[in-house]
């Protein structure tokens, strides 16, 4: 039996220049995190009987492989060939479809799980790439890279892809106190709403010179997003963050509604955070705020009646919990 778990990601700067349309014209550049919130899986071969068992939000007994409703776990049973006798159960702690790289980190938890039972021995990049291969290209679910390599690799990456779609990972080296610092400035704020990113993307792809106008111009900040990090500048990466927003709203018309654009404007106009973004393709999820000081900005939120939530960086990724020989 087979434990592991893996986590949620945070896009810091350069989301969606890992999107093919645009890394095939001009090569991917951002900075990405992990963070202490995460998808677990339990796995275990079944020894009594030949079904399929899964249990996530729903459970299903199947008889076949062909018979699985969850079309993520039965991709990645089908990529290791493993047809019967099996059980997978699934929790997460947070809500799916909330811009946090949710399916990515399902997948890329499972790959590596499947892995363990069959004694594949498997890099951290070939963790990343192969669960990008059987989401991406198999199950043909939109979207970008960065998810699968943040659940694989963990921490706070610098990620490089160039236009054939090879990637490179440089881990941000950030002084303990300035870390510390940085993750009791930074709050993620939940809108109440989940969303699915397909329509969004698709309406980016179709409108593909607008797009990558715009990613032009947040793939510029990715370098002085980097400096402000390792300096533990908050003022500077609340501003990026602002300025990153306010580029991807031109994006489609979906990212951002009136009710966002209220809820983030009253944070703002608070004068107790320095900036923030919706976080992912948007239209949903978390924005995540730069606060100029923590007990003020939690009054605040709690006063507004605003869900949030506190981080600690991950720097695991995917990680074995346990491995129990039955």
């Amino acid at each position: 039996m087979i434990i592991v778990r893996s986590p949620f990601r945070i896009p810091l700067a350069g989301g969606g220049t890992d999107l093919d349309f645009y890394y095939k014209k001009r090569g991917g550049d951002l900075i990405s995190a992990t963070f202490n919130q995460y998808i677990y899986h339990l796995i275990s071969f079944r020894t009594l009987d030949k079904k399929i068992l899964i249990q996530t939000t729903d459970t299903q007994f199947a008889n076949s492989l062909n018979d699985v409703k969850n079309k993520l776990i039965k991709g990645v049973l089908f990529h290791f060939k493993i047809k019967k006798s099996i059980q997978v159960a699934s929790i997460s702690t947070l809500p799916t479809r909330t811009g946090l790289g949710s399916s990515s980190a399902f997948i890329v938890g499972l790959v590596k799980a499947l892995a363990q039972l069959k004694k594949i021995n498997l890099s951290k990049k070939q963790l990343a790439s192969i669960s990008y291969y059987i989401e991406r290209k198999k199950l043909k679910l939109d979207g970008g890279c960065q998810d699968q390599i943040m659940a694989s690799y963990g921490g706070i990456q610098r990620i490089k892809i160039n236009k054939k779609g090879n990637f490179n990972c440089k881990s941000l080296k950030i002084l303990k106190s300035k870390l510390e610092n940085l993750e009791k400035s930074f709050f993620l704020v939940f809108t109440n709403e989940a969303r699915d990113s397909k329509n969004i993307i698709t309406q980016q792809r179709e409108n593909i010179k607008n797009s990558i106008i715009r990613y032009d111009k947040i793939k510029s900040k990715v370098k002085i997003l980097e400096n402000a990090l390792i300096e533990g500048n908050k003022k500077k990466i609340g501003l990026l963050f602002h300025e990153h927003w306010i580029e991807k709203k031109k994006l489609s018309s979906n990212i951002s509604s009136k009710k966002f654009d209220k809820m983030y404007q009253e944070m703002m106009d608070s004068r107790i955070f320095y900036g923030g973004k919706i976080i992912g393709a948007g239209a949903g999820g978390f924005f995540l705020m730069v606060a100029k000081n923590t007990k003020n900005a939690q009054a605040f939120l709690k006063k507004k009646k605003l869900k949030f939530l506190k981080i600690k960086f991950d720097f695991s990724g995917a990680k074995i919990i346990k491995d129990i020989i039955l």
